[in-house]
């Protein structure tokens, strides 16, 4: 099992402290001396003010975090959970990916997703409706793009004529792991994408979020299922990552945390296939968070 420290950034407005270098540097260095194999940020780059007052959270642009964290450690993998891929252009995206995979000696997990806030598509200047479409086009021409080789495409939404970019990404293929709980993003990603990360969703929440709701083991045994029924449909043999968050035990951090239960989740979870833990952590200040992880560390990183 690996396991994954997600930055404390979701709230709004955030707490200054943490939207430093040298605070993600510190963090990403104590993630990684606690045994955590990634880290992660995720990306809301102009959401609206009723969201952000209703629950939702500030965020930093991703990668340029990423790439400071990549300079403060030499091994922790660096995930964006997630990007909405729809909000940019294939051909900027996969350059943004391919420099900071190249920079960061093959670091890099595309955390990918649809993207749900129709008021951000609004202000990014991208089409709701045919956020589906632009999805699929947008991995297709990335991945033609990360070859290196000339590329000479014509699709509905984008046109490439005999173009190169380099240098390349050093992993070949760059993993995406794709995001979301529909059947949709599933058949995704037995068809085409190396990883799966299914979200918590207590039903209360299912509709703002536009995901189905997630509550239950039960019910992410079932989302696993139907992924692996329709990789065999398509033929797929090659093994799917699948990162999860075990929301049931508490944060660790607080007086709800439950590091047996978490330990007892994990074998089962691992039993479903999961390989990845999204760790649940909370701390309001620095030094909390830092705690958080050095004490996810030893109570369960070491213990498998």
């Amino acid at each position: 099992m690996r396991f994954s420290f997600g930055f404390p950034l979701m709230a709004h407005p955030q707490n200054p402290d943490f939207l430093a270098a040298p605070a993600i540097a510190e963090l990403a260095r104590a993630a990684e001396a606690a045994g955590f194999d990634s880290c992660s940020f995720t990306e809301h780059p102009l959401p609206n003010d009723a969201w952000l007052t209703s629950g939702g959270h500030d965020a930093l642009d991703p990668f340029v975090a990423l790439a400071v964290a990549a300079t403060a450690t030499t091994r922790l993998r660096l995930l964006t959970n997630l990007t909405p891929v729809p909000y940019r252009n294939p051909a900027i995206l996969a350059k943004t990916v391919a420099t900071l995979d190249r920079l960061s000696g093959g670091r890099v997990i595309l955390g990918a997703g649809v993207g749900y806030l129709e008021s951000e598509f609004e202000a990014v200047g991208v089409d709701f409706a045919q956020r589906n479409a632009l999805f699929d086009e947008c991995l297709e021409v990335m991945r033609m793009i990360w070859t290196g080789e000339s590329v000479n495409y014509r699709g509905s939404n984008f046109s490439i004529a005999q173009s190169t970019a380099l240098p390349t990404p050093v992993q070949s293929p760059v993993p995406v792991w794709i995001g979301g709980n529909s059947k949709l993003s599933r058949r995704r990603v037995a068809e085409s994408a190396q990883g799966w990360m299914p979200m918590p969703n207590p039903r209360s929440l299912a509709s703002r979020r536009r995901s189905a709701p997630l509550e239950t083991l039960d019910e992410l045994a079932l989302m696993i299922a139907y992924m692996r029924d329709h990789a065999e449909a398509v033929g797929r043999t090659e093994p799917i990552d699948i990162q999860y968050m075990d929301i049931q035990v508490g944060a660790v951090g607080s007086p709800a945390w439950n590091p047996q239960l978490h330990l007892e989740n994990i074998a089962a979870l691992s039993k479903l296939g999961v390989t990845s833990i999204a760790a649940y952590l909370t701390g309001d200040t620095r030094s909390q968070v830092a705690e958080a992880i050095g004490q996810y560390g030893e109570e369960v990183i070491a213990s498998l």
